[in-house]
């Protein structure tokens, strides 16, 4: 299959040059000028890119309703599952064609990647972790399909070996409280100690994968980086001194500053939640902006995540986060562009695999018909996406 007349974008040089694409066996074959007489699908003058990786989502949860205690609770069988494929779909006819998803509820999001690798539906290459493990929390009857709870170094092992053992990818915990939490739980203060986080990468290291730690207080940061931890998800409230730390192991940041964004932007929607997560967002906001314009100075290697699933954060809207690293803390178009694609393809250990439009790579890409490098909201506007050769969509004619 040969796509023609796009713009094709090369993300080392931070640039497009327009030119043709062959694909064979879901693989990009080459760059190089069409012959005349072949079949072709006609990007003429579209920006053709990476597929995007979102390296956070929770594609089980309902984002359509404004209170965290449990949502399901009323749920039919099957309702999840359900939920979970129309999310996976809308991820990437968004063009996320890549997302980690870091917390499902009872592994129907397991039962949603092994349905999209089966070819029954469309969604994105997905990565599961399974349960998020967590200390004994208030918060689990908010969230029972979606934490394990595990005290101790023994039993974080156990909770571990069990999300591998149901088909999880990698390993995410609590190392901090959270935001959409009872207001018994606090974010700034720490959960998992230093050597349950340290069982906790033990174990996903045995098993060749990683740990993903949930992080907004400072002391847990600092925990999770250095008990080897391969990202911190959120990272709120980070300081130089982690960022530092960051920097000189290696560890990626996945900021998820749109959560506060999404939930904000209508009023209605969130007046309807419970008092305490509302004021958390208003106060949060603005320190996330500036911690995440801190990270890109201090040169942390910063994967984008959504958080999609988070309330009024739906999947299909996942670039939101793009354009607010761009509009918000100083990230200049192409270097939100490469956090999206070469450098969540590093955080997934897929650099090989995943992130640019070169010869020997997966035929993941998006098109959209403005230059992003003008105006960054044109990713919001993608209306062509492949995975791994297949067209999912093209909102353009056939040629």
């Amino acid at each position: 299959m040969w796509l023609k007349g796009g713009r094709i974008y090369d993300v080392e040089r931070a640039m497009f040059e327009t030119g043709d694409l062959r694909i064979e066996n879901g693989l990009i074959v080459e760059l190089s000028r069409a012959p005349s007489d072949v079949a072709a699908v006609d990007l003429d003058g579209a920006y053709l890119l990476p597929g995007f990786i979102d390296c956070h989502v929770h594609i089980c949860v309902n984002t359509e309703s404004a209170d965290g205690n449990n949502p399901w609770r009323t749920a039919l069988p099957g309702t999840i599952a359900l939920w979970a494929s129309r999310a996976a779909r809308r991820l990437v006819r968004c063009g996320i064609t890549t997302a980690r998803d870091v917390g499902g509820w009872d592994y129907h999001e397991i039962a949603v990647r092994e349905a999209i690798d089966a070819g029954w539906i469309d969604g994105p290459r997905l990565l599961c972790a399974g349960k998020i493990l967590s200390i004994t929390s208030s918060t689990q009857p908010y969230y029972p399909g979606m934490y394990e709870e595990a005290d101790g170094p023994d039993a974080v092992r156990h909770g571990a070996r069990k999300q591998l053992a149901r088909g999880a990818n990698l390993i995410k915990i609590l190392a901090s409280g959270a935001v959409n939490s009872t207001k018994y739980e606090r974010a700034d203060a720490i959960q998992y100690r230093p050597d349950e986080i340290r069982a906790a990468v033990e174990i996903a290291e045995d098993n060749f994968t990683h740990v993903a730690a949930h992080a907004h207080a400072t002391q847990a940061i600092r925990n999770a980086i250095v008990a080897g931890c391969r990202s911190i998800e959120h990272g709120t409230y980070s300081t130089d001194e982690t960022f530092r730390l960051m920097v000189e192991q290696g560890t990626f940041m996945v900021p998820t500053i749109c959560t506060a964004h999404a939930f904000l932007r209508n009023p209605e929607f969130a007046i309807r939640t419970l008092p305490h997560v509302r004021e958390r967002y208003e106060s949060l906001q603005t320190i996330r902006y500036h911690n995440l314009s801190k990270a890109r100075e201090a040169g942390v290697k910063v994967a984008m995540g959504t958080d999609a699933g988070t309330p009024g954060n739906h999947c299909g809207d996942n670039m939101q986060e793009v354009a607010l690293m761009v509009e918000r803390c100083g990230f200049s178009p192409a270097e939100a562009i490469r956090s999206a694609t070469v450098v969540g393809a590093e955080l997934l250990g897929l650099g090989d695999r995943l992130g640019r439009l070169v010869p020997g790579l997966a035929a993941d890409m998006i098109a959209v018909e403005n230059d992003p490098l003008a105006d960054i909201n044109a990713l919001r506007e993608v209306f062509f996406v492949a995975k791994q050769g297949h067209v999912i969509r093209n909102d353009r004619t056939h040629s």
